[in-house]
């Protein structure tokens, strides 16, 4: 027992015992960064979530004029989605693959006499050839364009049905139908980060258009394998690196262990 706690003794005074409690000091710090980043992170997420619980739709004109809205949008797993808000996971779930992440949006068309009277300059109005259809009544076709710009339009092919009265010559509107209708409208749906909040928008310049519901999740890469493959860096033989080391080895001149401090090149066989 005497020579057993002597060698103990030898051993926890040797420089050796110095080297070791450094280096598990040394991994017990890097596992509390890690803990402490990984913290961090959820609390970031955390806050995120908040905000898209409670966040109300901001609506501005962009450095082109352009009317955009934005919101925060969730970042969860798809089982927390389906318990934070389950018409988000719904609409995940209906479709194919796996989503990475998925924005939806509610609009509402509304355009007034300010809009469609004061914009004369894209619009070209066309009355069609009058159809004789009997006993007075004629068909009246009619087309109406509207040109917002190159990529926003709208063309509307429709007739009107009135009837003569040949003795008096006045004029009764019998109906009004609209044909066909054509139009096109630019959307930019993306994602960005503002305030440190990741906040998904919707960018357009089709006039009268706003945004009633806009909401969107990200999924949390680190439950999504796929995400994961596209951002994960590779582990198993990543290259060569120089850096600055500190190495325990052993000393042979000297026969004792020592610590080596100082540049070092080496090959990366596995990097976690």
């Amino acid at each position: 027992m005497k020579k057993i706690l002597e060698a103990v003794w030898k051993f926890i005074n040797s420089k050796f015992f110095g080297y070791a409690v450094v280096i598990v000091l040394i991994l017990f710090l890097a596992g509390q960064c890690k803990r402490n980043t990984d913290l961090k992170r959820e609390n970031r997420i955390r806050e995120q979530n908040i905000a898209a619980a409670n966040d109300s739709i901001k609506t501005y004109k962009d450095k082109n004029g352009q009317l955009t809205s934005e919101k925060a949008v969730w970042i969860l797993t798809e089982k927390d989605l389906k318990k934070e808000n389950k018409d988000l996971y719904d609409k995940v779930k209906a479709q194919d693959g796996r989503i990475i992440s998925l924005n939806n949006a509610v609009f509402q068309l509304k355009q007034d006499t300010a809009i469609l009277h004061d914009s004369i300059r894209y619009l070209r109005s066309v009355i069609g050839k009058p159809v004789d259809l009997g006993d007075g009544v004629w068909k009246l076709p009619w087309e109406l364009h509207y040109r917002w710009d190159s990529k926003n339009y709208d063309d509307f092919y429709g007739h009107t049905i009135i009837q003569v009265d040949t003795t008096t010559f006045a004029v009764t509107h019998k109906n009004t139908l609209l044909d066909r209708r054509e139009g096109n409208i630019e959307l930019e749906f993306g994602e960005k980060v503002v305030d440190g909040k990741y906040n998904v928008y919707v960018t357009t310049r089709y006039p009268g258009l706003s945004t009633k519901s806009l909401e969107g999740v990200f999924i949390d890469p680190n439950s999504n394998k796929d995400i994961k493959k596209l951002i994960e860096k590779d582990h198993w033989f990543t290259g060569f690196s120089v850096s600055v080391g500190i190495t325990p080895t052993w000393d042979f001149i000297h026969k004792q262990p020592t610590i080596v401090i100082g540049p070092t090149i080496g090959y990366t066989i596995y990097q976690w």
